[in-house]
């Protein structure tokens, strides 16, 4: 896998699973308040660059777990 790959990999899960877990958490904490997309906004702009570093960062020893649990069986 080459790292361009990598990249765009990391930015699409980290783009579309922040945006999902922030939306989901923001909506449990506050339900559909007035300001929700307000709340949620500024909530996911912390927590995207936190998700893709957090991606790059354990996505290759995931998947080499993933590897190593699946060959065993």
């Amino acid at each position: 896998m080459n790292f361009k790959f990598r990249l765009v990999n990391t930015a699409i899960m980290s783009t579309l699973l922040s945006f999902l877990m922030t939306m989901f958490i923001t909506f449990i904490n506050l339900g559909l308040s007035d300001d929700f997309f307000i709340n949620f906004l500024n909530a996911w702009k912390v927590a995207l660059p936190t998700a893709f570093v957090a991606v790059l960062i354990i996505g290759q020893p995931v998947q080499k777990l993933t590897k190593r649990i699946l060959e065993s069986q």
